[in-house]
Order: C-alpha cells, then sequence, then structure tokens
C-alpha cells in the first residue's frame, strides 16, 4: 500500500463538469498493489482509490512492469466520488468526471503505483488461499425503481502464508458517494476506511467494486451527520466483513486470460436530446476508445471476470453466467461507461440512459466471458 502524494490544490472528482477545487484530504488517498505469480506467469492486481482506472497507466508503467517481471497487470478503481481528479489525460474523462488534465497529478498517481508495486513484489511468498461470501441486503440499495434488486454479495478472497494473513481481495458492490457531495476535501469515502480498517488484522486488503452500476450504499436518512456517514459506513461493512470466515480454495492454482473486444458504435439516443444525437456520437467515437478488454483471474475454483465498465446486476448476471465466474469486477483497465441489460437499453430504463452504447455492447461482453473459459489455460501449481 502508498498513499498518493496529492498534490492540492487539485480537481475534486465525481460529479459533472462543474467541480471544486480541493485544498485537503480528510485520510490519504491510497494506491495497493497485490502480485500473483505461478511459474512464469506474474499477475499484478492494482486498487486505485480513484473515480476510475487511469487508462494510461499500462503504458506508462511498461518500463517498470519489464523491469518487476509483471506479465498481466490488472487496475482497478474504488470509484470513490470524493476522491483527487486531473490525472486522466483523456479529454471525454476530463470533462465527465475528473477535471482538466495536470501532469502532476497524473505523475502521482504513477509514482504511488509504482512503489506499491515494487513492494508487492518484493514481498512475494507462498501462500494459500481462502474463500468467503455472506449477503448483506441492508447495507445495499437499487439505485431506480427500473430495477429493484442490487448486488447484495461481499467476498473475501484471503491469502494466507502459513497461518498469517498477507493480502485480501474484498469484492462489494455500492457506490462511493457518502462523503460530502462537491467538497473542497478530497476522501477515500468508504472503500478508503473499509481497507485500512480490516488492514489493522494484517496484510495489505485491496477493495474492487463488483456490479456497482445500479447499487448505492444503504443507511438511514438521518444516522449521523453528512461528514461522518462513509466513516459508518465502513464501520458496518468492517463488521459484516469479520463474520465471513473464508475457507481454504480447493485445487489451487493459478490461471489468466484476456479478450480484446472490438466495441459498437456509440449511441447517444439515451444521452442527449434528439438534437444532440449526432454530435454526442461523433464525439464520442472521436474521444472515447474503439477496443476493450475483459479479463479473467482463476484462483483454483475460484475465479474473478475483470470488466472495464460499470456493470449492473442484470448485465453482471448474464456475464458471469456466461465465465462461470464467482464475481465480476467492475471498473477495471479502462472506462467504457455503464453496462446494463439489453432490456433496459431498448426501454431507457434503469441506468441505461448513462450507457455510452446500444444494447450490443452486452451481447459483446457476454461472448468476451464465455471466450474466456475457452481460451483459459490450465490452472498451473502455486
Amino acid at each position: 500500500m502508498e498513499d498518493i502524494i496529492v498534490p492540492l490544490p487539485v480537481a475534486s472528482a465525481g460529479y459533472g463538469p462543474l467541480r471544486p477545487s480541493a485544498t485537503e484530504a480528510t485520510t490519504p488517498l491510497a494506491i495497493r498493489a497485490l502480485v500473483l505469480q505461478s511459474g512464469d506467469v506474474r499477475v499484478a492486481i492494482v486498487s486505485a482509490e480513484l473515480l476510475t482506472p487511469p487508462s494510461a497507466m499500462r503504458r506508462s508503467l511498461a518500463g517498470l512492469l519489464q523491469e518487476l517481471k509483471v506479465t498481466e497487470l490488472l487496475v482497478t478503481a474504488t470509484h470513490t466520488h470524493s476522491s483527487m481528479g486531473s490525472y486522466e489525460p483523456s479529454s471525454l474523462f476530463q470533462l465527465g468526471g475528473v477535471g482538466r488534465f495536470r501532469p502532476a497529478a497524473s505523475q502521482a498517481v504513477i509514482a504511488a503505483t509504482s512503489s506499491a508495486l515494487r513492494r508487492a513484489v518484493e514481498a512475494l511468498t507462498p501462500v494459500s488461499v481462502e474463500l468467503g461470501e455472506g449477503s448483506v441486503p441492508d447495507l445495499i440499495v437499487s439505485r431506480g425503481r427500473d430495477e429493484p434488486q442490487a448486488d447484495a454479495r461481499l467476498t473475501r478472497l484471503v491469502f494466507r502464508h502459513e497461518q498469517r494473513k498477507v493480502a485480501e481481495l474484498s469484492i462489494f458492490s455500492a457506490h462511493p458517494t457518502l462523503a460530502p457531495h462537491k467538497s473542497r476535501t478530497l476522501s477515500g469515502d468508504y472503500p478508503g476506511r473499509y481497507s485500512r480498517t480490516m488492514e489493522e488484522e494484517g496484510g495489505v486488503v485491496l477493495f474492487l467494486q463488483g456490479m456497482v452500476g445500479n447499487a448505492r450504499a444503504a443507511l438511514p436518512p438521518r444516522e449521523g451527520d453528512a461528514s461522518s456517514r462513509d466513516a459508518l459506513f465502513a464501520t458496518l461493512l468492517t463488521h459484516a466483513a469479520r463474520g465471513i470466515h473464508p475457507t481454504p480454495v480447493p485445487a489451487e492454482g493459478l490461471a489468466y486470460t484476456r479478450v480484446q473486444v472490438k466495441l459498437p458504435r456509440p449511441d447517444a439516443s439515451r444521452l442527449v436530446p434528439v438534437g444532440l444525437h449526432g454530435i454526442t456520437e461523433n464525439a464520442l467515437c472521436h474521444l472515447g476508445p474503439r477496443q476493450a478488454e475483459a479479463s479473467r483471474l482463476s484462483l483454483g475454483s475460484a475465479s474473478l471476470l475483470f470488466m472495464p465498465a460499470e456493470v449492473t446486476l442484470p448485465a453482471g448476471r448474464l456475464i458471469e453466467d456466461a465465465g462461470g465466474a464467482t464475481r465480476v469486477i467492475s471498473l477495471t483497465g479502462d472506462y467504457i461507461g455503464y453496462l446494463d441489460s439489453p432490456e433496459h437499453v431498448r426501454n431507457q430504463s434503469g441506468e441505461s440512459q448513462l450507457q455510452y452504447f446500444g444494447p450490443e455492447l452486452l451481447e459483446t461482453f457476454v461472448r468476451a466471458a464465455a471466450l474466456t473459459t475457452s481460451s483459459l489455460e490450465g490452472p498451473r501449481p502455486p
């Protein structure tokens, strides 16, 4: 784990093009890294307390990854809406969520990531893997009436050296929007507080967003003042996590595959008024990504599917089924917006009003999820 040395003042990410400039941070924003190795395959997972995964991260770290012999890199974002911005050179992202690009902000993120990766490689040690899962329906709610259900699972993937916990992947699904909106104070929101509290037991704890697209954290409206809601929620989530007792994963081993997909043409019919469809779609074609990746990481019988979007529950269920996966992980590698079900897209319901592409987007990633199973090499010995 490495704290980001934020070059204050900096844009506060998360709430559209009009955002304040942050001048302080309640808690440090962190980058956490876990490196897994089996044979000549060395996979690095990075969890960044940011709104989106930095799109240029793999390219920026190419030399370091070669030096550290990291063969695959998965960069995920906690999707924290009260985190720092200005780290993203993409004009589309600058307008939509992270503010005007500043090289110093990008360099701060890359420096913290580089340090976290070095620490993770230096800490490589033989481990056993444990998996546990529970349901916390009282802590999550769907964001809209069109899709009444949200993914209430809380999953813990724990790595131990002998009896000592050295790392954990905690997977949950809820937008981190509990910290005060449009504040001049940066915060890691509940994911950052959760990870730091869970790390008191030892090891590094990476927080990963699951089917976050239509999910928000649930707290009673008057429970705590605005400045403490994220801390309260992190306490409740930590308590729930400690009630889940992971058990050993059978047939341990490591396997990884990555599938590149061509994205369909953007569809702005739900994003803007009719008169702006053409110009918006042209801008998305010009500024947005044309390709994306779906990745699968298998650890024995546990497998994770990493997606570059905010995946909703109905979309995530289809992807998990197609890939035979334990969990879908959102916001990995790049950001292509929301990924909702074709039914919601056609009806202009659910979260599809924030989706940049038409109903064929989900079909594209369902096929990709299935391909990750057919092209997956057999698990290698730990």
